[in-house]
């Protein structure tokens, strides 16, 4: 049995080490300005200009009109 729990403390010592090593070596990268062009397609060629064309993302809808009684309105007076 001791042999057994001194494997297991050197194995999590082990991994403690390795996950310190790993969060120390995590480099801070900034967002660059090519970053926020991202009305672009990712494929985009200059080779192939109808691949850079923009697609809307969601298409322009005006919502709910009075008339059309959508938002729980009431059909009319109780009678």
């Amino acid at each position: 049995m001791g042999m057994s729990e001194s494997i297991k403390v050197v194995v999590s010592l082990f991994l403690v080490v390795l996950l310190a090593l790993a969060a120390t070596q995590t480099e801070s990268r900034y967002i660059n300005y090519h970053a926020l062009h991202g009305d672009h397609s990712l494929i985009c060629d200059k080779a192939h200009p109808n691949t850079c064309k923009k697609e809307e993302a969601n298409p322009y809808t005006r919502g709910c009109e009075t008339i059309d009684r959508c938002r729980g309105q009431s059909l009319g007076p109780k009678m």
